[in-house]
Formats: C-alpha cells, sequence, structure tokens
C-alpha cells in the first residue's frame, strides 16, 4: 500500500511541476497584433515582420501562411517580433495565419495586400533570387 501512494504522490508532484512550468513562459502567453508593413508585391520576398508576445526564440516553432502560401523564411526575433519573407502571391488582400507548435493558431483577416509589382521590382526580386523575372500580362 505504501508503494502505491508513494507512486501516486511521485506522479502527482511530477504532473504539477510540468503543468507550471507550461504555464509559466517567459513574455506571456502567445498573442498576435498586427503586422508591419501590411502590404508587398506579388512576387514576393518582402521582408515582413508580425508583432505580438510571448515567442521564445529558439524554443517557440510557427508556421506562418499569407493566404495558402507558406512563408519559407520564418524567424522569431524576440519574444515580440516575427520576422518573415512573404511568398509569391495573388494580387489583393490574404489572410495572414500562424500556427504555433503549442496548437495555438492566430488568424489576421485581410492581414496583407499584395500589389501588382512594376518591373522594376520584379528585376530587383529576380536579380536577389536567381531567377528570371515574370513576364507581364
Amino acid at each position: 500500500m505504501n508503494r502505491v501512494f508513494s507512486l501516486t504522490a511521485s506522479v502527482f508532484v511530477f504532473a504539477v511541476a510540468l503543468a507550471s512550468a507550461g504555464c509559466d513562459q517567459k513574455g506571456g502567453p502567445l498573442k498576435v497584433d498586427k503586422v508591419e508593413p501590411d502590404q508587398g508585391i506579388t512576387g514576393g520576398g518582402d521582408q515582413v515582420t508580425i508583432l505580438g508576445s510571448g515567442f521564445i526564440p529558439g524554443k517557440t516553432q510557427v508556421e506562418v501562411y499569407f493566404g495558402r502560401r507558406k512563408c519559407e523564411s520564418v524567424t522569431i526575433a524576440s519574444a515580440g517580433k516575427i520576422a518573415v519573407v512573404t511568398p509569391p502571391g495573388d494580387k489583393g488582400p490574404v489572410d495572414i495565419t500562424l500556427n504555433f507548435d503549442n496548437g495555438g493558431s492566430f488568424k489576421i483577416a485581410n492581414g496583407f495586400r499584395f500589389l501588382a509589382s512594376s518591373v522594376g521590382e520584379d528585376t530587383r526580386k529576380a536579380f536577389f533570387s536567381g531567377k528570371p523575372a515574370e513576364a507581364k500580362k
């Protein structure tokens, strides 16, 4: 009987310690507030910062989508900033969705607007990406 009680007490202590460790996240609870800038070119490649709180650089993992397209470059820069590079997108507004590794998910409805790019911007993107510029239709 003492062994059963001792094992049950140990499991309970472990569970309480685990639960309190999860609640004591530095930076507070995960939260997403806004995006800066909130527009960029359809060719993608724009640097965008997602502002919020509760991010833990090196520990928090997140997937970021602009519409249905996933950002390939996502960096948690600080407890309040996530830096991303936009994927290519169709002209117009898109939702930004963030899916965190702890199961949390945030959606910023119409959080970003893709704008048609000028020839100069396409050329700039082509130069830095190593891919040829897309022809205008």
